[in-house]
């Protein structure tokens, strides 16, 4: 049995889920058919509704690359169980990471350690600022209390374009079982050919040694890390492009979140 699973939300307001992974049944007994389609705060207890949104829609507008957030979350019985997930901004789709809360287990300490923030829906409808790396206190409560501008139930801003891969954790090669559709813009990827391949074809030589030793540590402990390498684009032509990660990870599969590196030009 597993406890934790992937969710992957569209950016609306309504957080509506587009795609869940086969272990959500073993800690909420709901099959991924029966909750694709549903808004997620179907799932979420009524209580947690208010802290839950002010954190989703900071995340879209600040376009986080990693949060976590605790709250309540239905079971198919009817019952809630407390998950923690980290959330991961993708430009068109957010991306979940679900785990059993367990505050004293050491895989939430290193989760916790490693992401920007974390949040804590308490039981009286508060929110919790629980540990912030990047951002002073104030600056987050201010995101947390802004009225956003929105157009079909869409945050109207501009975006960083990023795309997202979920990997198999348990093949050798990491292959590819989920691509978003930005990859093709950003780093030349055939969607429909990328499902199956292995991921480290993308991963130049150089960067692999160090890249393995990095996705080592969250195979073990489920933290998160940051990345950067040389996305291969053409190897027998020489085709790179840098880009910049975020790697995650449940017994589902890898999730990882790109974005094309920044290049400085000094004098």
């Amino acid at each position: 049995m597993t406890n934790n699973w992937i969710t992957i939300f569209d950016n609306t307001q309504e957080a509506r889920i587009v795609y869940v992974s086969e272990s959500i049944t073993d800690s909420t007994s709901w099959e991924p058919e029966e909750v694709i389609g549903r808004e997620a705060y179907d799932l979420f207890h009524p209580g947690d509704h208010k802290s839950l949104r002010k954190v989703h829609l900071a995340n879209v507008y600040n376009e986080k690359m990693s949060s976590m957030v605790s709250y309540r979350f239905l079971t198919k019985s009817g019952s809630y169980i407390r998950v923690e997930t980290i959330t991961h901004y993708c430009h068109d789709v957010i991306i979940g990471s679900n785990y059993l809360y367990d505050p004293d287990s050491a895989d939430h300490k290193a989760r916790a350690n490693s992401v920007d923030e974390v949040f804590v829906c308490r039981p009286d409808g508060s929110l919790q600022l629980a540990g912030a790396w990047n951002d002073r206190q104030e600056q987050i409560s201010l995101s947390l209390e802004k009225v956003w501008n929105k157009k079909d139930h869409r945050i109207i801003l501009t975006q960083e374009r990023r795309f997202c891969l979920i990997l198999n954790r348990f093949a050798e090669a990491m292959n590819i079982v989920y691509v978003s559709k930005m990859a093709a813009e950003l780093v030349s990827l055939d969607i429909e050919k990328a499902i199956g391949m292995p991921f480290i074809k993308f991963v130049q030589a150089k960067d692999l040694p160090s890249l393995l030793s990095q996705i080592d540590l969250v195979r073990e402990h489920d933290m998160v890390v940051r990345l950067r390498f040389d996305w291969v684009i053409d190897k027998e032509k020489g085709l790179s492009e840098p880009v910049e990660a975020i790697l995650s990870s449940t017994d589902d599969g890898f999730v990882m979140v790109f974005r094309l590196a920044p290049r400085l030009f000094m004098d």
